[in-house]
């Protein structure tokens, strides 16, 4: 048997599978997926993986059951094929903000897809950016969390926007610790602004706990879907006397409401990891910078393919 690693795309995000084979030196796994015109889903690997360490990444945004179901089967498949080791990579995990039962009679999604991916066989889970760490105490097995941070931080020194006074923002408690770890590595100061959710699509800020009068801001925050909460923090930071408002979010999943409330906000640029593939208004956006973290992967699946 050949103890070797295969890198295994699924449908979500090929150009950032290309990417990152490319920087671990390997070529892409020859796989077949088809869909059936019912909405169902075939895979099959169409060489041996017997003995090998098999990545299979997969990002679970947009149509997250559909790339999630996706996922299983191929791990499963790797399973039946006689891998030694299966590591999935999801560089953004569906269902991690469902991971309290917060009233009676809610679902933990967290914890189920948890369950999933154990019975499927995964042996080890690389993620980017989980919204809650609670997450990763559901799985049996190693998770490597991973963060887009550095990957922000050389983009954002890059475009100079790294200054004395610059003061990054979260835009609201959940976002606390990840602004915090961001600002603690650009050795700049934090602010957090505390908020009140009226529903799933509107929230209502409440308070500003810091300075950023004249300041330039940096909102992070590790999700952004309907914008809502990032683009009113930043009018609260304009309405307070920011000078420069920037933005940086981990998972760009944006609805089309979204990308309107960021071309219309005090937002001048948002950076995004391409964790979620970017769709055409994303990528020609003026305000929008993806950012790849293409390297942060590859240099964590190179680590795990040296100790196999």
């Amino acid at each position: 048997m050949s103890r070797t690693s295969v890198l295994i795309a699924g449908t979500s995000h090929a150009l950032l599978a290309e990417e990152v084979a490319r920087q671990l030196g390997i070529s892409l796994f020859p796989v077949s997926i088809v869909r059936f015109p019912d909405g169902e889903c075939r895979v099959q690997l169409n060489e041996s993986v017997t003995g090998k360490q098999v990545f299979i990444l997969q990002s679970l945004a947009r149509a997250p059951n559909e790339r999630l179901v996706e996922a299983l089967l191929l791990v499963d498949a790797a399973r039946r094929g006689g891998a030694q080791s299966i590591v999935l990579v999801c560089p953004y995990l569906a269902y991690s903000r469902q991971s309290v039962q917060e009233t009676e009679g809610v679902s933990v999604a967290a914890r189920l897809f948890a369950d999933f991916l154990k019975i499927a066989g995964v042996n080890h889970l690389v993620t980017i950016d989980l919204h809650a760490e609670l997450v990763r105490s559901f799985f049996d097995f190693p998770v490597e969390h991973l963060s887009a941070r550095s990957a922000f931080i050389e983009a954002l020194q890059v475009q100079k926007i790294v200054k004395d006074d610059l003061v990054v923002v979260g835009p609201d408690l959940g976002s606390a610790k990840l602004a915090s770890k961001l600002s603690q590595e650009l050795g700049v100061h934090l602010a957090l602004i505390q908020k009140q959710r009226i529903d799933a699509h509107k929230v209502n800020m409440l308070s500003l706990l810091g300075d950023v009068k004249g300041k330039t801001v940096l909102l992070a925050d590790d999700v952004c879907s309907t914008a809502g909460t990032l683009t009113s923090a930043a009018t609260v930071c304009r309405e307070k006397g920011a000078k420069n408002i920037f933005a940086c979010v981990s998972h760009g999943l944006f609805s089309e409401e979204a990308l309107d409330l960021i071309e219309k906000s005090p937002i001048e640029r948002l950076f995004v990891s391409d964790s979620v593939r970017p769709e055409h208004r994303t990528a020609t956006s003026t305000k929008i910078c993806v950012v790849s973290i293409a390297n942060t992967l590859a240099f964590a699946l190179s680590r795990l393919r040296s100790s196999f």
